[in-house]
């Protein structure tokens, strides 16, 4: 009976933290797509080359 009680209550706590999370996801998400709205939408792409030595990408002046 104990094992069941304990079941229970993990699989309560488990459904509660996924609510918690997708509601913190949630209001993350709402920052940022007002955050970026504000700015005026897209930032200007930079053109990137590929350095010879390193063999990284930066981008282009």
């Amino acid at each position: 009976m104990v094992n069941v009680i304990a079941a229970a209550g993990l699989a309560i706590g488990g459904y509660l933290l996924i609510r918690a999370v997708r509601r913190e996801i949630a209001r993350v998400e709402r920052r940022v797509s007002e955050a970026a709205r504000r700015t005026g939408g897209e930032l200007p792409a930079k053109t990137l080359e590929q350095d010879p030595e390193t063999g990284r990408y930066r981008p282009k002046d």
